[in-house]
């Protein structure tokens, strides 16, 4: 087994969740670890630093500014090659790097995310996708990608994204969470308001944004500033993500900081992507409450989560130890595997079963007993939506969309 990593050659960013699950895949599956790098120093300074100089420069063929490195060089193909990228913008690095695919015998791409604008701007990372590539998921519901398949690209699934869940700090007392309300980024315009509002006239404690993490240039300094943060917070803004804007306003699914929010122990509070596949199986669990980005007014769920940190924390503990069950990355290798035709891992196994004692142990200190039978089973949704699980975790498995495999 082997990981291509493209940790060094990345914007600081929002790629240290990626790291981190890299990590984890090395330790539990006794994995080898290469690394892209610049193939020179100049490519780090003035121009030539600029990835879109980069890309123009590996699309030459002439000039090569990746190479890959490893501490004892390279030695024969590994059965397995994993690489993890955000989106095909960033996996496009690989066109300029020599053989990159050789390092394993089955190679297997998991991109978080996947846009129509990039799988038309791309070209040439989605003719080597084809050719060099045994195994593509994604996070993405939408756009279909069947239409990629090849006489080798033969497995093209959704798998949502690979997060370390014990990154995140494990901080389930009430008196911890000093922040009310977190938004990773620019809340709605409606949310936002309202939250202000909230915040103002009850004393509350409600961040927008991360603040100085612009100016971090440590990746691991950058993703521990951002999962402290979230886990030092009591509810967490999570809205869909939107894919085409055609009637009923485009296609909702889910994004990463569904997932982020549940690993920190956090109440899941926004506008709710429910017809989601992804939803229904990883995140409701979570029991995320319903604040829709045109509000006029608070709901009355998400008053009492701000008003009540006692229960509030409930809520955090019920979605921290869904995702202990259901999110982890561990969890996300065991479905890539079954779907490539892989053998189960006992490292992975190790974890997962690790994991689980977690969330029992985490629902018996929070009072939920060891299933979170005294809050997720069987909830009914204003909507009529229901979730029922005995044993209150995701379903642990990847789906096959037939809509995702359009071509």
């Amino acid at each position: 087994m082997a990981i291509l990593s493209l940790r060094d050659v990345r914007p600081i960013q929002d790629f240290g969740g990626l790291q981190e699950a890299e990590d984890v895949l090395v330790e539990t599956l006794s994995a080898e670890m290469y690394r892209v790098v610049l193939s020179s120093p100049r490519f780090a300074r003035g121009t030539l630093a600029r990835p879109s100089v980069r890309a123009l420069l590996s699309s030459s063929r002439v000039v090569r500014p990746y190479r890959i490195e490893h501490h004892q060089g390279r030695g024969d193909p590994a059965d397995v090659l994993v690489v993890l990228a955000r989106d095909l913008r960033d996996a496009s690095m690989l066109v300029g790097v020599p053989e990159w695919h050789q390092l394993g015998k089955l190679v297997m791409v998991h991109l978080e995310n996947v846009t129509e604008w990039e799988l038309r701007r791309y070209i040439e990372l989605i003719a080597t996708l084809r050719k060099r590539v045994d195994a593509l998921f994604t996070s993405r519901e939408m756009p279909p990608l069947g239409h990629l398949s090849s006489a080798r690209l033969r497995t093209i699934e959704v798998v949502p994204p690979l997060l370390d869940v014990l990154a995140f700090p494990a901080w389930p007392q009430a008196a911890h969470r000093t922040i009310d309300i977190l938004s990773s980024g620019a809340a709605p315009r409606a949310q936002d308001q309202l939250l202000r509002q909230w915040a103002t006239e009850h004393g509350g404690n409600y961040r927008q944004d991360i603040g100085q993490l612009g100016a971090v240039t440590s990746l691991a300094q950058h993703r521990k500033i951002f999962t402290t943060m979230a886990s030092r917070s009591r509810l967490f803004l999570t809205n869909y993500r939107r894919y085409g804007r055609g009637r009923g306003g485009g296609y909702r699914e889910v994004g990463t900081r569904f997932f982020e929010a549940m690993a920190a122990g956090c109440v899941l509070v926004g506008d709710l992507p429910r017809d989601s596949r992804q939803f229904v199986d990883y995140v409701a669990p979570a029991m995320p409450l319903r604040f829709p980005v045109n509000a006029s007014a608070l709901p009355r769920e998400v008053v009492a989560a701000l008003a009540d940190p006692e229960h509030s924390s409930l809520l955090g503990t019920a979605a921290r130890a869904a995702a202990l069950r259901g999110n982890d990355v561990a969890h996300r290798w065991r479905e890539m595997a079954t779907l490539a035709g892989l053998p189960a891992s006992p490292g992975v196994e190790a974890r997962i079963s690790q994991l689980a004692a977690l969330a029992d142990d985490l629902n018996t200190a929070g009072g939920l007993g060891p299933d979170s039978s005294g809050l997720g089973s069987g909830r009914e949704w204003p909507d009529g939506m229901s979730f029922t699980g005995a044993d209150g975790s995701a379903s642990g498995h990847g789906h096959r969309d037939e809509a995702f495999h359009r071509s």
